[in-house]
């Protein structure tokens, strides 16, 4: 999760404009083409019988007629599609109906009164106008929630998204969490693939007259945005190859977490599309020899990379938002990753591209894991922009208080109103999508204790407008006002038997008089069932439903098992027996011990390494509410896999800063260094930053791969941060959210070169452990299968003073390995077990000049030269003996006595003249 900074935590506040107004009436509004003059509206009349005041609620409507989705919905044709049909109210998004090939929305909207499908073309798209308009009728176009209509032979060119009329809080009494406003076009949330007039990443929209009556957008970095229509039935589907999905055993991932455009944004990568999906394409053979299977994606969900946008203070440069933690659109792809789109080509081409890229991945053998944000929206608190969610129905995707204001345990303003049935069947709906339709492997759910708390719920209200007026200070004073004068009136008008000629011209409809929100009798929010909002749930119904979903049967389900409100879940998340879990207590226990810090770290050390069972197995620490309440029945019930292990990721230091840098040198972000975190547990190792000095740029080697090691050792799932394998560094930048900068792009030229080896040593490391089954265990080790020991065998030191910790794993059927960290300041001779007719033989030692770190043959180290060291170290290991230098590890195997390597003959003989 971001660590948002002051500014980006305030980015909403000025972008909303204008008031929210009223629909204002009930009947069929038909297609109406931009620019048809308004119909002039008289004094207010009487409101029509048919429509309902809160008095009076307006009667059941009638059961729909068999087949109704084949029944013409009365409103015209046009040239861009024939005669409308009602549609159907499933599934929900944009179709195509398998009866009429019809293109069917379907729009799940409860509070609204009104809705009118918007149609684009791209230019009238950047132009900020309706191409062509269908308000939909509540009587043939609605089902329950579902507003829907069927539209023939529609242009599949074109873009598509929702107006929608019904109360809103700030201009509507008693109307608290309602935020309709017919001034905007509103996103599908179940948009496959979206356009706002900008295809190229960082690309400025157009500049229009924002604010102004009938220019849609927000700004110039805040276009009006449209999803693209699926294409029409006959269209070439993608061909997937067979593609299947891989299934790989979750302890044999090696999980990559990396960044679609900062992976190969810097020229040096050498692409034909630089920072795109198709970019990662071209590079998948480098991860293939690196030896991951698995990337875990950085957000790819349709976000706004100028949400942000404004020179940071003190620089030439602009403050972005390049990591994405910010979603726009859950179903579709970011666009502008995408080659196609920058290209120019629609939707289809978009999908295709992120598609090809999944199967290429899963022709190397490499899983495709998406890091999804299912805790908040890019709408922000109360005073954000209305962009899909707010404008349908922010009383149900939102958590709100009684007032309608945003509880914010996201940190980013907005909390996603999850455990809400139709928020949780939102989100199952798109985690099915991305792996049926796209093929992926598995999820990582940021801040994903927000799952588990309890839903915000209000009482059901009545979307038909009441009788009565309400002041609105005037037609011009409010863009939503002036939105719904401009469409709707001529729309009823021409509709026949309409009623528009009695909107008056001073006002509307006054908003419904709503029961409100649900409350306990103490005045707290409640779920409905008496539970308060935001209280963590021990049974949350979405992870339940996500849990036993059959088409997410086999997926990767990885929680960051924590939020921004403190709720800790680490150890117990509900897991129903598939979830993994970030676990940062071994990024912590890793960093505290490899620096030699005093403290219980040489235990924790060793627990970490057999995959933390004191978090996931052991009781409840006393810190630990919520192991020690509604989450104590999730403790246990898994194994080692339970825990991903990182030492870094994209929030933090990277690992050549943690070595590099004391404290943070966030100054190129603008915010005087306050943002981002101070508690890093990193070392400079004796200079802070960049130094010619060989003594400090050698111990920093050596203590970049003492912390590669432990994580790649250890039991549990490892996952590397991108540039971490060749030591890349953010100048000691630990918040690089607002980057597009060589701050976050692979550096290929440093990577290929890999001048100090780390690249090699990376390699073979994880080489080591696909190697080796003992460091890829599904079950907790036992006593049995390890010894523990200190500079002697069996001998270990858990005192708050030590510095050493070695173990050797025994394999079954015989041998294993011996693994040992020297985190002091002083060397150490030590002597390793001795097993009857078996020697150790040097695997690594991080305290050797690459290559000879890790003795693996390979264009670096030709077999000889391995051959040759090893037995250079003959007597030693016949002696069950070695020399440890301060700050460094070594691993060796076990060897049969009479195995092991001689000295090759040549080495042997003295020249002669």
């Amino acid at each position: 999760m971001a660590t948002l900074s002051s500014a980006a935590a305030m980015r909403h506040c000025s972008l909303h404009t204008g008031r929210p107004g009223a629909l204002p009436s009930s009947t069929r509004p038909p297609c109406r083409l931009p620019g048809a003059a308004p119909h002039r509206r008289r004094r207010q009349a009487p409101p029509p019988a048919r429509v309902a005041s809160p008095e009076a609620p307006a009667a059941a409507p009638p059961a729909p007629a068999v087949n109704q989705h084949l029944v013409p919905s009365g409103q015209p044709a046009c040239e861009a599609f024939g005669e409308p049909l009602c549609g159907r109210p499933e599934p929900l998004g944009a179709t195509i109906d398998p009866d009429t090939g019809a293109t069917n929305f379907a729009v799940y909207a409860s509070n609204a009164w009104g809705m009118s499908l918007c149609l684009f073309t791209e230019a009238d798209l950047r132009a900020g106008r309706v191409t062509h308009e269908v308000a939909l009728h509540p009587q043939d176009n609605k089902t329950g929630d579902v507003w829907h209509v069927a539209l023939p032979r529609l242009d599949s060119s074109l873009l598509y998204g929702y107006r929608v009329f019904g109360a809103n809080e700030e201009v509507h009494e008693e109307s608290e969490g309602q935020r309709h406003d017919p001034a905007r076009v509103v996103l599908d949330p179940y948009a496959k693939a979206v356009f706002n007039g900008r295809r190229r990443f960082g690309e400025m929209g157009p500049e229009l007259a924002y604010g102004e009556p009938g220019v849609l957008g927000l700004a110039a970095t805040w276009p009006q945005a449209a999803a693209a229509l699926p294409q029409p039935a006959g269209a070439a589907e993608f061909d997937w190859e067979g593609d299947r999905p891989l299934g790989l055993p979750m302890e044999d991932l090696v999980i990559y977490e990396m960044h679609v455009r900062g992976f190969t944004a810097d020229s040096s990568s050498g692409v034909s599309a630089p920072g795109t999906f198709r970019g990662i394409v071209e590079k998948l053979d480098y991860l293939a020899g690196l030896g991951v299977n698995a990337i875990e994606l950085m957000p790819v969900h349709e976000f706004n990379e100028l949400e942000y946008y404004q020179i940071i203070p003190g620089t030439e440069t602009y403050r972005y938002n390049f990591w994405g933690y910010s979603t726009v659109g859950y179903f579709a792809p970011m666009a502008r990753f995408s080659a196609a789109a920058a290209s120019g080509s629609g939707g289809t081409d978009v999908l295709n591209e992120f598609k090809q890229m999944v199967k290429e991945c899963h022709k190397r053998g490499i899983e495709v894991i998406l890091d999804v944000v299912f805790n908040h929206t890019a709408e922000g608190n109360e005073m954000g922009p209305t962009l899909s969610f707010r404008g349908l129905d922010n009383r149900v995707y939102y958590m709100l208080a009684p007032g309608g204001q945003c509880y914010n345990y996201s940190g980013c303003g907005n909390t996603f109103n999850c455990n809400h049935p139709v928020v949780r069947q939102f989100i199952v709906d798109c985690l099915r999508y991305w792996v049926q339709e796209m093929h992926v492997d598995g999820f990582r759910f940021d801040l994903g204790s927000i799952m588990t708390r309890a839903p915000s719920m209000w009482y059901p209200s009545d979307p038909i407008p009441p009788a009565g007026s309400y002041d609105s200070d005037g037609a011009s004073g409010s863009s939503a006002t002036t939105a719904a004068g401009s469409v709707l009136p001529s729309a009823l008008a021409s509709h026949p038997g309409s009623d528009a000629e009695d909107w008056g011209e001073d006002g509307g409809y006054a908003a419904p008089k709503a029961k409100g929100a649900i409350v306990c009798d103490a005045g707290f929010m409640t779920d409905g069932a008496g539970v308060p909002t935001g209280t963590p749930l021990g049974d949350p119904p979405l992870i339940d439903l996500i849990s036993s979903d059959p088409v997410l049967k086999d997926t990767k389900l990885i929680a960051e098992a924590w939020d921004c409100d403190g709720l800790n879940q680490v150890g117990a998340f509900p897991h129903y027996g598939r979830w993994s879990e970030w676990n940062g207590h071994f990024r912590d226990t890793v960093r505290q011990f490899v620096k030699g810090t005093d403290g219980p770290w040489v235990g924790n050390m060793a627990s970490v390494l057999c995959g933390s069972p004191h978090i996931y197995v052991a009781a409840p620490g006393e810190q630990d509410w919520w192991g020690n309440n509604a989450g104590r029945r999730w403790k246990g019930g898994r194994g080692p896999t339970a825990s991903v292990n990182f030492v870094t990721a994209h929030d933090g230091f990277t690992m050549a800063d943690l070595v590099s840098y004391n404290d943070k040198h966030n100054e190129a972000n603008g915010e005087n260094n306050r943002d981002g975190e101070s508690h890093n547990l990193s070392w400079n190792c004796g200079a802070e930053g960049p130094t010619d000095a060989p003594g400090v740029n050698s111990l920093r080697q050596r203590q970049m791969r003492n912390m590669l090691t432990a994580l790649l050792v250890a039991h549990g799932v490892p996952m590397l941060y991108m540039g971490d394998e060749y030591g890349h560094s953010k100048g000691g930048n630990n918040n690089t959210y607002c980057h597009d900068s060589a701050l976050n792009w692979l550096d290929w030229s440093k990577a290929n070169a890999d001048d100090d080896g780390l690249l090699r040593f990376t390699r073979h490391m994880i080489g080591l452990r696909k190697s080796h089954k003992e460091l890829r265990r599904t079950s907790w080790i036992h006593d049995g299968d390890v010894e523990w020991h200190g500079v002697t065998p069996n001998t270990p030191d858990w005192s708050d003073a030590s510095r050493f910790l070695a173990y050797s794993l025994k394999k079954p059927g015989g041998g294993g390995l011996y693994i040992a960290f020297n985190t002091g300041h002083v060397p150490q001779v030590i002597q390793l077990p001795r097993w009857h007719g078996r020697v150790w033989q040097l695997l690594s030692d991080t305290s050797k000049v690459a290559p000879f770190d890790v003795l693996v043959a390979d264009e670096r180290l030709p077999a000889e030269e391995v051959a040759a060291t090893r037995a250079a170290m003959d007597y030693w290991k016949l002696e069950h003996a070695y020399a440890m230098l301060p700050y460094s590890t070594v691993i060796f195997e076990s060897v049969p006595e009479d195995s092991r390597p001689r000295m090759p003959e040549h080495r042997k003989r003295g020249r002669t003249a």
